[in-house]
């Protein structure tokens, strides 16, 4: 799968609204890292050390699991109706709506489209799924930006990441149990609005054998008695991670897309680059940014992790969603107009899982006042905590 929106459109289209329902506390109960650390020595597992080394392995002090009896579909409808209210629009006014869903079930994605056209009195198809990962949002801009430009004259799309983690890993499996998060997000792409996105391109990569360190597959599926995130026994289809060529690959592949993002950007004396990545975890993050800072000294990272974590394709938008927030977390300065901000991500490639990573990258321009955002309300760690 290649997907590339041509920076000789940059300016006619714009990333013009985007929410979240990260501050519901209705929705979620929050994770902290000793309930982290049960989940990881559920079975007899040897699990997490203690709590503080989940910090320092993840970079994550909390994340959220659906609250008993929320389904995905609730998030999906609350995320719409955040967009139809920040955005002005009502939902079966856009021209497009994209739904990402990730799952090792590759049907999930397609049944919470059907049930959120339903719910939404949404004709059928109006909904277009797919189960992408990481790379989920990535994937989606692109996929907006070429169905505006077959359309004359004005058009909006709605980019929709619904991510419920809890439903296809092993509670007790400490590559994920300690990262993952659910969550959700909603975007609009607008023709002649918003901030102005350029160059914006995701692709599946195969990864060679010898670039896969072992011979095991980089990710896997397997059905097996697991624990759920409650530290309920289940017999359910889970993901599997060969670690260290995930690691290592997925740093290489965000480097080539930023390099390539850089090249495709005009950066006048003056204009920051700001470079909001998926957020996978901390040790990642931080072996990424230490990489790209020996070729690009002055770029600025945004690191989301601590209140969020691993939310799959919900990561990057989220950023985008809390952008004023983030900045100050960082001990960043405030957007300047035409600052450039480049969106980038890799994972698991959901339709070859065991020797391709997907990936990619959208450059944005900053431009004041022309993105909409909710203006939340309450705390985003707010909720009760789950110990």
């Amino acid at each position: 799968m290649k997907q590339l929106h041509s920076a000789t459109n940059a300016g006619k289209i714009g990333l013009s609204t985007i929410v979240d329902v990260f501050d519901c506390a209705d929705l979620f109960e929050v994770l902290d890292n000793e309930a982290v650390l049960k989940l990881s020595r559920l079975g007899g597992k040897a699990g997490f050390r203690d709590s503080a080394s989940i910090r320092r392995s993840t970079g994550i002090t909390t994340r959220r699991r659906l609250r008993d009896g929320v389904r995905p579909l609730d998030l999906a409808v609350e995320v719409c109706r955040r967009l139809e209210t920040v955005s002005g629009c009502p939902i079966g006014e856009f021209d497009a709506i994209l739904l990402c869903h990730s799952n090792t079930d590759a049907q999930a994605c397609v049944r919470l489209a059907e049930d959120l056209s339903q719910e939404l009195s949404l004709s059928g198809g109006a909904i277009v799924p797919f189960n992408h990962g990481c790379s989920g949002f990535i994937k989606l801009v692109p996929e907006g930006a070429m169905l505006l430009d077959s359309l004359d004259g004005q058009g909006k799309v709605a980019l929709i990441s619904v991510e419920t983690p809890e439903y296809w890993h092993d509670g007790a499996d400490r590559l994920f149990c300690g990262i993952v998060s659910a969550g959700a997000t909603a975007a609009v792409l607008e023709t002649g609005r918003g901030l102005p996105v350029g160059a914006s391109r995701s692709d599946d990569f195969r990864i060679p054998a010898e670039r896969r360190l072992n011979a095991d597959p980089l990710f896997r599926m397997e059905t097996a008695d697991v624990y759920d995130f409650r530290g309920e026994p289940c017999c359910r289809t889970v993901m599997r991670m060969n670690a260290e060529p995930v690691f290592i690959n997925g740093i290489e592949l965000m480097l080539d897309n930023l390099r390539a993002a850089m090249l495709s950007i005009d950066r006048q004396p003056g204009q920051r680059v700001i470079v909001a990545p998926h957020q996978p975890s901390g040790k990642l993050l931080r072996a990424l940014i230490a990489a790209a800072a020996m070729e690009f000294p002055d770029i600025e990272f945004l690191n989301n992790l601590e209140s969020y974590g691993n939310t799959i394709s919900s990561s990057v938008p989220t950023l985008m969603s809390r952008i004023d927030e983030v900045l100050v977390l960082n001990k960043l300065e405030p957007m300047r107009k035409d600052d450039h901000i480049i969106l980038l991500a890799a994972g698991i490639c959901m339709t070859d899982i065991a020797d391709h990573m997907a990936a990619g990258h959208t450059c944005l321009q900053w431009r004041e006042n022309t993105l909409n955002v909710l203006h939340h309300q309450t705390p985003a760690d707010a909720n009760v905590s789950v110990g």
